[in-house]
């Protein structure tokens, strides 16, 4: 049998998948780790090749002790591990709740994690890496990059933000894997009449509250202070309950914490928190004005940090100032950049202030000609008077190309490849860009329904596409058939790339 390393997330379907093709004798995982409410269930199935995820991201100290013979060391001087390095301990920054989450402690965590994984390898010989979604935890995307030294294949899924399905490809190459399986005829008519009303009514939006994507509705639903107070009770006061008990049995341990080094009591802990929430919003509303939209411009919508929308989505343009400042380079002088901040970055404070400094904003107006734009003007009026629009990964793009408008994408994106949308590269002329043909929104929707046709499989990514598409679900197909049909079509693509290896 072919042996693998996999992560995967909450979502069962990919254990399932992997476990039938284990009992069929074509692969077996012999690193298991992801989202641990299927750990219980992956160990029975592999014993110890299954890890827990808290061990191997926010504890790395519980994994096992182990005696490296300095196999693979040359990984060190490679450009896989300075990428891996750049790249993860910035994801760090999601665990640093407290802002004491030093450089010197994630260095040493990192490199920690490099020796244990090596010897994985070296142990294990895996013939391939299959994830669920692009690795953004710091273990898993290190895991990512020793496979790719190791010139491993690596299979990822991803999802479509319309509708519930999902597509593999090769995470090095781009390359998205052919269907073996079509769809069942029913739902795949289904899915071509919402992909048509679903680009309809972007195309004919004329105010940014005509239509609402989903994830932002779950969002901004969320943060409704009815829902807040709610789901405080539910789950936030078991939250701090648990936070304290943590933070106290750590505080009388032995063992080194790095999050919290100094042993910071709670009301400072607090305090901490909501300073860095207020100096964000406070520096943010010192740093925008109000644009000209009659003026020549690009409109750039900044992601949500820390999220894998940048980091790894975002490949060398992780950092949005380094999109923002090729951008600048790409358009002449006399194009303005306004650039406008993400809703969620301030929606949860908390999260958002451990991805952006409030220095952030200073920098990027170092850039000749950019702005940082008022929050309240409409999206939708920046990307219609836009000369075109520049993205990472988002969405913006997709909303200009059916608006008629070209986009500029640095990023990975589900949509690679709509007409009026081009991947940045190093031979791409501003001149042949600005003056490509604009299609219609139809070729749009026929370039969906043709990408749903070669590559689509029913399926749930993660726990917030689960939500996302719940009602979705619920409206359209039968759950029963929806399981069966996602099991199918996920079996069958993991099989085809195992089947080649």
């Amino acid at each position: 049998m072919k042996k693998y390393w996999c992560i995967f997330t909450c979502n069962k379907v990919f254990l399932e998948a992997v476990t039938t093709l284990y009992k069929e004798g074509i692969a077996v995982p012999v690193l298991f780790t992801g989202d641990d409410i299927n750990y219980a269930e992956a160990k029975k199935s592999f014993g110890k090749a299954v890890f827990k995820h808290n061990d191997l991201v926010f504890y790395p100290e519980k994994l096992e002790r182990i005696n490296y013979s300095a196999n693979d060391c040359d990984f060190f001087l490679s450009e896989n591990y300075s990428r891996a390095k750049d790249k993860c301990l910035k994801m760090m920054d999601r665990l640093d709740l407290y802002g004491c989450f030093s450089r010197l402690d994630r260095d040493a965590i990192f490199n920690k994690l490099v020796l244990w994984l090596l010897n994985k390898f070296q142990e294990t010989k895996p013939n391939g890496l299959i994830v669920s979604e692009n690795p953004h935890s710091h273990t898993h995307y290190l895991i990512y990059e020793i496979c790719t030294y190791k010139n491993i294949p690596t299979l990822k899924f991803n999802t479509w933000l319309p509708v519930p399905l999902l597509y593999s490809q090769n995470l090095k190459t781009g390359n998205r894997q052919v269907l073996k399986e079509e769809i069942d005829p029913e739902i795949s008519k289904v899915f071509d009449n919402y992909l048509t009303c679903f680009v309809d009514k972007l195309a004919s939006q004329k105010e940014e509250g005509n239509f609402i994507y989903p994830a932002i509705k779950l969002q901004l639903n969320e943060n409704k202070l009815k829902v807040r107070v709610i789901n405080f009770i539910k789950y936030g006061i078991i939250h701090q309950i648990k936070e304290f008990w943590f933070q106290f049995r750590k505080y009388f341990g032995n063992t080194y914490y790095p999050i919290n080094p100094y042993k910071l009591g709670y009301f400072t802990r607090l305090r901490i928190r909501k300073l860095r929430e207020m100096n964000l919003s406070k520096y943010f509303k010192k740093s925008f004005s109000t644009p000209n939209l009659n003026e020549k411009y690009v409109f750039f919508a900044l992601h949500y940090e820390p999220e894998r929308t940048t980091n790894p989505d975002g490949n060398e343009f992780h950092d949005q100032i380094i999109a923002l400042t090729f951008l600048r380079k790409f358009i002449p002088l006399d194009y303005k950049i306004y650039v406008k901040e993400h809703l969620s970055q301030f929606l949860f404070s908390d999260k958002g202030s451990r991805g952006r400094s409030p220095i952030f904003y200073e920098a990027i107006k170092n850039i000749s000609g950019l702005s940082l734009v008022n929050p309240s003007i409409d999206t939708q009026e920046c990307i219609r008077k836009s000369q075109f629009v520049a993205t990472i990964s988002g969405t913006a793009g997709f909303e200009a190309s059916i608006k008629g408008k070209r986009a500029l994408i640095f990023g990975d994106t589900w949509y690679e490849g709509c007409p009026n949308t081009y991947k940045w590269h190093k031979g791409l002329e501003f001149i042949d860009f600005i003056k490509s043909d604009i299609v219609s929104p139809e070729e749009i929707t026929n370039f969906l329904i043709k990408q749903k046709n070669l590559y689509g499989v029913l399926g749930l990514q993660n726990g917030s596409a689960a939500k996302r598409f719940n009602e979705f679900i619920e409206r359209y197909i039968d759950k029963e058939k929806f399981k069966a049909e996602e099991l199918k079509g996920v079996t069958s693509l993991i099989r085809e790339f195992l089947l080649n290896l």
